[in-house]
């Protein structure tokens, strides 16, 4: 986007999430909702991945302006390598936090350890759908593929969280409704689909990126995940060991 254009879309973006984080993440402690505050750490992930992205796209576009005439492969491969790295260190941040959600919450489950969540929780799941749905639709005004095009994929995948965020939120604000009708796992169920959804968007991040990652990077995908589901499984430990 241009200038003044895009600085405004990042602003409204930035503060929007970091505004969710805040008040998910303290409605649900204060009113013991695991639903509400995994939906927080989701969007504190977003908020990781805006910074990487936007890096990325400047990155990017710096190279396309360096090439404006598209002629030099190795600065389209340097655009390539900036977006597809920015996406794998995304998406193995989106798969650590995602495992640990699930676990923490399904472990919960597991072992009949659920609370009913206070009915606060209800009208501020839906006040942050409607966030959601705001931003998503703002988002939409605001792209432009054609100026964004040094980092097509970056800003792909950016649009796609964004989709994502409002089935979180759905899934949030259905499972805390539930609750309230006497079906109190659906707090923790919610909690462990908002983790799938991570876990998903992680995966599929990684594998659109493996094959064209740089080689030394390449190497190492697999000690990088299995350090990645072990840092999850200490992460949701440690967890588990402050709730209950």
């Amino acid at each position: 986007m241009p200038g003044k254009k895009r600085d405004n879309s990042i602003l409204i973006s930035l503060i929007g999430n970091v505004l969710l984080v805040i008040g998910k993440g303290v409605t649900g402690l204060l009113a013991n909702s695991n639903a509400l505050v995994a939906d927080a750490i989701h969007s504190m992930t977003d908020v990781y991945a805006f910074f990487i992205n936007y890096r990325a796209c400047r990155d990017c576009e710096l190279c396309g302006r360096i090439d404006n005439k598209k002629t030099s492969e190795t600065i389209t491969q340097r655009i390539v390598e900036i977006e597809t790295q920015a996406t794998y260190y995304a998406g193995i941040v989106f798969l650590t936090v995602g495992i640990a959600i699930c676990f923490h919450n399904l472990m919960i489950l597991v072992l009949d350890k659920f609370e009913k969540p206070d009915s606060i929780t209800v009208p501020v799941a839906f006040v942050v759908l409607a966030v959601y749905a705001g931003l998503y639709k703002y988002a939409g005004k605001t792209d432009d593929t054609q100026t964004v095009e040094d980092c097509i994929f970056t800003t792909r995948n950016a649009n796609w969280q964004n989709k994502m965020n409002l089935v979180s939120g759905t899934v949030v604000a259905i499972g805390l409704t539930a609750s309230m009708f006497g079906f109190v796992f659906m707090d923790e169920l919610a909690a462990a689909v908002v983790g799938a959804i991570l876990l998903a968007m992680g995966v599929k991040l990684i594998m659109e990126t493996k094959v064209n990652l740089s080689e030394p990077i390449k190497r190492y995908i697999t000690p990088v995940i299995i350090s990645s589901i072990l840092v999850s499984a200490v992460l949701a430990t440690i967890s588990l060991s402050v709730q209950l």
